[in-house]
């Protein structure tokens, strides 16, 4: 009787672990896509950023390796017709980890490519001279004086 209460708590503990360590994994990989998420957030935000103050150094397309995942930013500029706005579209991409797979795609059970994970921000900005509109000093200045 003691060896099978002994058999029967060692199954328990048994699966009780099982269900510890595959908590731990996925606490594990959600850290890990999060990690990717904002590294991915702050390269399209500094992208965005860059483009939208019409800075001339500004790259629109590129591989950023960052803590040993490759980031491809690609950015792009489109005129509205009519207004003097530009549309700006930032988009990141990479390869996800963990769950990477996708999955089957050709219907043998083969995994065909990895997942993507994908970050798409969308902005404008004018196309006006930032001198225009300013006043010179001294020109109506002095009609506000006391």
């Amino acid at each position: 009787m003691a060896l099978l209460e002994a058999l029967v708590a060692s199954a328990v503990l048994g699966i009780g672990l099982a269900g510890a360590t595959r908590l731990t994994l996925h606490a594990l990989q959600t850290a890990s896509d999060t990690r990717q998420h904002t590294l991915a957030t702050t390269l399209a935000a500094d992208a965005m950023d860059c483009l939208q103050s019409a800075r001339a150094v500004c790259e629109m397309n590129q591989l950023i390796t960052l803590q040993g995942t490759v980031y491809t930013l690609t950015s792009q500029l489109r005129s509205r017709p009519g207004l003097a706005l530009d549309d700006i579209q930032v988009q990141v991409q990479w390869p996800a980890l963990g769950r990477a797979q996708a999955p089957p795609q050709n219907g043998n059970g083969a995994q065909t490519r990895p997942r993507m994970g994908q970050m798409v921000l969308h902005g404008s900005r004018d196309r006006v001279p930032v001198w225009v509109g300013v006043s010179l000093p001294g020109s109506d200045a002095d009609e506000f004086l006391p």
